[in-house]
């Protein structure tokens, strides 16, 4: 069995100031968090648990109404409490897709890359090189990295549910940008494979044209 997690609840700080949730932002009258939704609906996952605000479940709730294999949680101060909180309601032994509700852009063919590996693998992030010159400083002098070393994490994340929520009880004074870095901390595997350039994550409202200009590559 498959679930999803669909990342809902973030404060949308960059975006709109905390104004508004961006992943309700509508973008061809649809609302952003809604077409990686149906994207996994038509890749076939089992369910989707969808975390979100509370004061703003109701709202999901009203756009969601024709799906029969929703479950809402609520979102944690952290990025990872608000998966915690999903885990929950998942059964130890599924396997789990995670992924941000800002990247609208999420394909069946990702979906496929990343899921079909977790039972062998266990933990599967899409990763895309890097095409910038990325330099670090050290001692008041930028040092440039080596390119071919360097990649761009995306999600969905995979890995089974029981495993990372393992380690997220762990580890729980750390703080994690993402389900993989959990993995390593343990020293366990991350295994990466072929992300998808188009699938970009909105952070500001200057993304919403490129998100217009990929979608229409």
């Amino acid at each position: 069995m498959t679930s999803a997690v669909l990342l809902c609840a973030g404060k949308s700080s960059r975006f709109s100031k905390g104004l508004m949730n961006k992943t309700l932002y509508k973008l061809n009258g649809k609302p952003l968090f809604m077409y990686s939704l149906e994207a996994f609906e038509d890749w076939g996952v089992d369910e989707v648990i969808l975390v979100v605000r509370k004061q703003e479940r109701n709202i999901f709730e009203k756009f969601t109404a024709s799906f029969s294999n929703i479950k809402i949680s609520f979102g944690g101060e952290r990025r990872q409490d608000s998966v915690m909180n999903a885990l929950n309601i998942i059964s130890a032994e599924e396997h789990v897709l995670i992924h941000d509700g800002a990247r609208p852009m999420l394909s069946s063919e990702l979906i496929e890359r990343v899921a079909g590996l977790i039972s062998e693998k266990r933990c599967v992030v899409p990763v895309i090189p890097s095409d910038d010159t990325l330099r670090i400083e050290e001692n008041g002098k930028l040092v440039t990295l080596d390119r071919s070393r360097i990649f761009r994490m995306q999600t969905p994340q995979g890995c089974i549910a029981g495993e990372l929520k393992a380690l997220y009880k762990r580890f729980y004074d750390v703080y994690f940008y993402d389900d993989a870095a959990a993995f390593e901390k343990a020293g366990l595997e991350v295994f990466p494979v072929e992300g998808d350039r188009k699938n970009i994550k909105i952070t500001t409202q200057d993304e919403i044209k490129l998100w217009n200009v990929r979608n229409h590559e």
